[in-house]
């Protein structure tokens, strides 16, 4: 127990201090809100949308801005988290590792939320900074709580969700060809809607955006989310994501498990 939690903490310290220095996740995603950003301000009469926002129940609004954040950086999320395993093959470190006899399962664990950890923090500052231009705009001081429940219930989930595949597929993707499927699944999985004539997710439980969270739970207008979701279907959406989540690292690690039993 004790070494497998030490094989833990320790791919966690390094998986976390690797991702976040490097500048590729830091320009990546601030490209990406920018990009968003920018979108935004040249939608036609944003000055009445942010106000509808704002008169809406604090909640609801905070839930509206998870939203926002979790539109376009999950994409860019997936893509910095595909590389990790793939590049500890490249550089030997997986057979330093390996060398180790230490639980592969536990290096898996540590590995995963290193990196999850490690990337969250631009999405996080992201929301932060909405955050505090809601707390300034509305003076409401219980959007700070209400921001960390959002995260927790809107974003959380789906990240934690796609993490696990973006971790696992590149195992027998080629990463490129990976990232290219997977950034054009966000948009497919997520805002294509049945009116275009293509069979879509967008619509069900498993979309990883959080609108079913944002719409069952946190009670957000239909109209701005295009469903309609009971408090239920958001629980369930939300333990469907994380099991998911928690199913395909199970598989990861029984692929792992079997490829060094090979060598």
């Amino acid at each position: 127990m004790s070494n497998g939690m030490t094989a833990c903490g320790g791919a966690f310290r390094y998986e976390f201090l690797m991702q976040v220095r490097r500048r590729s996740l830091w320009i990546s995603l601030l490209l990406v809100e920018l990009l968003q950003f920018l979108i935004y301000v040249r939608l036609p009469h944003l000055y009445d949308f942010l106000h509808i926002y704002f008169q809406m129940p604090i909640n609801q609004t905070m839930a509206q801005l998870a939203l926002m954040v979790n539109t376009l950086l999950p994409a860019a999320f997936g893509c910095l988290i595909a590389d990790r395993l793939p590049r500890d093959r490249r550089t030997r470190v997986e057979e330093l590792f390996m060398a180790t006899l230490q639980p592969s399962g536990s290096r898996l664990i540590g590995k995963y939320f290193g990196s999850v950890c490690a990337t969250l923090i631009p999405i996080i500052l992201f929301l932060l900074l909405g955050t505090g231009f809601v707390l300034y705009r509305t003076g409401d001081i219980a959007c700070i709580p209400l921001a960390l429940t959002a995260f927790v219930i809107i974003i959380l989930p789906g990240i934690l969700f796609i993490s696990a595949f973006s971790l696992a597929c590149p195992t027998i993707m080629w990463v490129p060809l990976y990232q290219f499927c997977f950034v054009g699944y966000w948009f497919w999985g997520n805002f294509l809607g049945p009116a275009h004539g293509i069979p879509t997710l967008t619509d069900t439980i498993l979309t990883p955006s959080g609108k079913f969270m944002a719409t069952g739970i946190f009670g957000l207008d239909s109209k701005h989310t295009g469903i309609v979701a009971s408090p239920t279907q958001g629980w369930e959406s939300l333990s469907l994501l994380v099991g998911l989540a928690v199913l395909v690292l199970c598989v990861l690690w029984l692929v792992q498990r079997w490829q060094q039993a090979r060598q």
